[in-house]
């Protein structure tokens, strides 16, 4: 259920106070704040993400159990900005664990299948993540299962926006789409070029602009990332069953 008024979230961060400690702060921006926090009883932890975002991106999200997505419980917007009480996730940043990837093709095609799930999820919603990179995926210590975090960056698609360009430019530039540039709207194929980039990261340790990767994952990953948007994947599915048939 999610709640508007500034009130309601005053009295959420009240019960914060209360009832959970303040751990550690994750990361902290002119925008935005990521903390983690401990539940003095239980012992459960969550995530308080506070940021500027689409509302609706996180509405659309709420309780919605996927396991390679975080778990939404709340979302609230309070002074122009959304406080988001998420599912903690315990694990490293694909970022940490990137060098030790390259050249291992199977471990590699296996995060892009993961990755086509947890995309194929917010695109069934009509959400567009538009900031897949290593940084906001997490490897679960536990289990190893990949999980794609911040939906910051995200939009939903709605009708009145065809034809016309994003109004801001949002993702993190070696990732981002030339639509993300506001030449046109992005969509889901937006998504499918930041896999493609990543994919190709992950197994050369470079950029497709320096090296791009050889064999059939190479050809994927072209596929993945063409200027024109109508000559990539039209869906995160199509991607995965190639990556799945490679």
């Amino acid at each position: 259920m999610s709640v508007e008024t500034k009130e309601q979230a005053t009295w959420v961060e009240d019960c914060l106070l209360r009832e959970y400690t303040l751990q550690q702060i994750l990361s902290q921006t002119p925008t935005g704040e990521v903390s983690l926090w401990q539940h003095n009883a239980l012992k459960k932890k969550l995530i308080l993400r506070r940021c500027l975002a689409d509302q609706e991106v996180y509405q659309r999200m709420l309780g919605v159990i996927h396991p390679n997505l975080p778990q939404i419980y709340e979302t609230f917007a309070s002074d122009g900005k959304m406080l988001v009480l998420e599912e903690y996730i315990e694990g490293v940043l694909l970022s940490e664990k990137a060098a030790q990837l390259v050249g291992k093709k199977g471990l590699v095609r296996q995060i892009g299948l993961n990755l086509c799930d947890a995309v194929n999820c917010l695109h069934q919603r009509g959400i567009i993540h538009r900031d897949i990179k290593p940084e906001n995926i997490i490897l679960e210590s536990s289990s190893n299962r990949l999980v794609l975090i911040d939906y910051t960056a995200a939009r939903c698609k709605r009708l009145s926006d065809l034809g016309s360009p994003d109004t801001i430019c949002l993702g993190t530039a070696p990732y981002a789409a030339p639509e993300q540039f506001g030449v046109t709207q992005t969509d889901e194929r937006t998504d499918i070029y930041a896999i493609g980039i990543l994919l190709n990261i992950l197994m050369t340790g470079h950029h497709p602009s320096q090296i791009i990767c050889r064999g059939g994952l190479g050809r994927i990953i072209r596929h993945c990332i063409r200027i024109n948007t109508s000559e990539r994947y039209p869906s995160v599915q199509q991607l995965k069953n190639a990556l799945w048939n490679l």
